[in-house]
């Protein structure tokens, strides 16, 4: 829309018109009003002076007055000079009431004063007076008008001066106030429609526009594709390096995409980590192009205060009108997918399907359930073995979590622990966990088993910013268990950047005396050069290496490599997911000390 024909514009202006005819106005009406009370105020002082000279005449000239008689008025006997605007002043006989006429140039005519009187020569005033011994004499004084005049042509030059003087600076106020007025409005209604953060189109412009392209889109028999993801690890950079560095982040993940879409497309911003991109006219192969164009640009490192952070991104596609014919449909649609590319691993993009609507209601109802699983007393804990591996000695449990809802039934830990870290609820279930395991170690020991370590999991989200030292030497307290008969699991994505405030937190678990092991070691983002700096104890080689071990070099090697370098370090290394015997004796000869999994006991409860 042409700016100069914007209704907002064109509003701008007829009311700048207006104020600017208002302040006109106000101004020339407060310059006539205060004219005419200064006329009138001269008028009046004027009338009051010639009366007061003409008292001055004859008090002053009545013992020096001679008079014949009633016949001779027309005698002019004495004349005296008064004050600069009384040019005469004349005693003359006889006598009559006081009065004063003005007179107009070149006419003996009278004129009222107030009419016209910038045209008028003279002001003729007369007063009677008794004198003694004498008829009645009469006071007779002729006063010019000119430097009357001149007095109010410079008060009316001032006035008029002043007022265009007082119009110039309430104009230019104004145009300063109406700048002011329109940068924050202006400021308004872009934080109205576009994110602070990123400048992106927020959710209500995301909306609108949306509308408009599904409006049009429906009219020309066209299609269109909506792409709605979030960060991969996301979270995870905001709980450990801040939400300072999480902000600059968004900002630089907004700029990328800002390059790698069209500008014909919709980008937008609809909170947290949360982006749509709108692409008009784009059906399934075109969309599946975009979404591919994404994920592989926003793969790359981005350099953020000193850091070079990974994000990725996952990607739930829907199509107009398959999949909604509303902004509010589609976009739900898009959000199931989503969920279904993340539960597919993350990193890729998933089209909506009439099934997700039905996944979409179980994971509210999921969420629902897992609200009220602690405080209703669902939740358990379940405890695997850990072993040597050359003897199989039991040296210690894993503590983990389940939860036996009576409307869904027993949920596996795959589905409600991803729910719990993106509710939140994962930093009361952690401490639940936490004060279990503690609680049953103790329980063990003063049974005789001395030698137990129980390991339980930590979260990336419960790891960060909650107080979890705190937590862990209140439980270690509360239980009275020595803190070296727990350990404490986290994964590699909860050490994403190793800073030192990450450092600092493990190095106050490990003051306090507690292991610590990293879990699901080879598939995050831990180096050597992290493991180095951490106190870490323990490294757990995940499943996926060991599954296929005996069969696949690739996992044979890595397997390798993780053992010698955990020996070169110093660190204990524990094989997940060991179900046979041949595995066992594999693991053992490469010098894996210790072994979890079914070929040792399946996770079971304390009893």
């Amino acid at each position: 829309m042409n700016q100069a024909n914007n209704p907002q514009t064109m509003h701008r202006r007829g009311w700048d018109r207006l104020n600017w005819l208002s302040t006109a106005l106000a101004l020339g009406i407060a310059t006539l009003l205060l004219i005419s009370s200064e006329t009138a105020t001269l008028r009046e002082d004027f009338q009051q002076r010639l009366a007061t000279q003409a008292s001055l005449v004859a008090a002053n000239s009545a013992a020096a007055v001679v008079f014949r008689d009633a016949d001779s008025a027309r005698d002019n006997l004495t004349a005296f000079r008064l004050a600069p605007e009384i040019l005469s002043a004349q005693i003359r006989l006889p006598g009559g009431k006081p009065f004063a006429s003005y007179h107009k140039a070149g006419t003996s005519e009278a004129s009222p004063f107030w009419a016209g009187w910038l045209g008028l020569d003279r002001i003729e005033y007369q007063m009677p007076l008794n004198l003694e011994n004498t008829a009645v004499a009469e006071i007779h004084l002729v006063a010019d008008l000119e430097p009357l005049r001149a007095r109010m042509l410079g008060f009316i030059a001032v006035v008029l001066g002043a007022a265009l003087f007082a119009l110039f600076i309430a104009q230019a106020l104004m145009a300063r106030l109406r700048r002011a007025m329109r940068r924050a409005e202006d400021d308004m209604v872009h934080m109205a429609h576009y994110d602070v953060l990123t400048g992106l189109p927020n959710r209500a412009l995301f909306e609108t526009h949306t509308a408009q392209v599904l409006a049009r889109t429906a009219r020309g028999g066209d299609r269109a594709a909506l792409l709605f993801f979030d960060l991969d690890n996301f979270k995870v950079v905001n709980d450990s390096l801040g939400h300072p560095v999480g902000d600059q982040l968004l900002r630089a993940v907004a700029a990328q995409l800002s390059q790698v879409v069209r500008q014909t497309d919709n980008l937008s911003r609809l909170g947290g980590d949360e982006f749509t991109l709108l692409v008009e006219g784009a059906g399934q192969q075109q969309a599946i192009a975009v979404a591919e164009h994404v994920i592989q640009s926003l793969q790359q490192p981005f350099p953020v205060g000193g850091h070079e952070l990974s994000v990725g991104a996952s990607i739930g596609i829907a199509l107009y009108p398959d999949d909604g014919d509303s902004v509010d449909k589609l976009l739900r649609s898009a959000d199931s997918a989503l969920y279904a590319a993340k539960a597919a691993g993350k990193h890729t993009w998933r089209f909506f399907s009439a099934e997700m609507d039905q996944q979409a209601r179980d994971r509210l109802a999921l969420e629902a359930g897992l609200r009220r699983a602690l405080e209703r007393g669902e939740l358990r804990m379940v405890y695997q073995p850990i072993v040597e591996m050359d003897s199989s000695r039991l040296v210690g449990y894993e503590a983990l979590m389940r939860w036996d809802s009576p409307e869904l039934g027993e949920v596996s830990p795959t589905l409600f622990i991803p729910v719990a870290e993106e509710t939140g609820l994962i930093h009361a279930f952690g401490a639940f966990a936490l004060r279990e395991a503690c609680a049953q170690t103790r329980r063990w020991l003063d049974e005789g088993r001395v030698e137990l370590v129980v390991s339980v999991n930590v979260s990336a989200r419960q790891f960060y910013g909650h107080g979890l030292v705190n937590t862990v030497r209140q439980t270690l307290a509360e239980a009275d268990l020595p803190p070296s008969h727990i350990d404490l699991e986290i994964t590699e994505t909860a050490l994403l950047g190793a800073e030192q405030g990450v450092i600092d937190i493990l190095g106050e678990l490990h003051g306090l005396g507690v292991g610590l092991s990293l879990d699901d070691f080879g598939i995050g983002y831990a180096s050597l050069s992290q493991l180095k700096r951490l106190p870490i104890h323990k490294l757990k080689i995940d499943r996926s290496f060991v599954m296929d071990i005996l069969h696949d070099s690739d996992d044979a090697a890595i397997v390798t490599a993780i053992i010698g370098m955990a020996e070169a370090l110093g660190l204990t290394v524990v094989a997940e997911g060991v179900e046979t015997r041949e595995q066992q004796a594999f693991l053992a000869a490469l010098g894996c000390r210790r072994g979890q999994g079914y070929l040792f006991g399946k996770p079971e409860a304390a009893e």
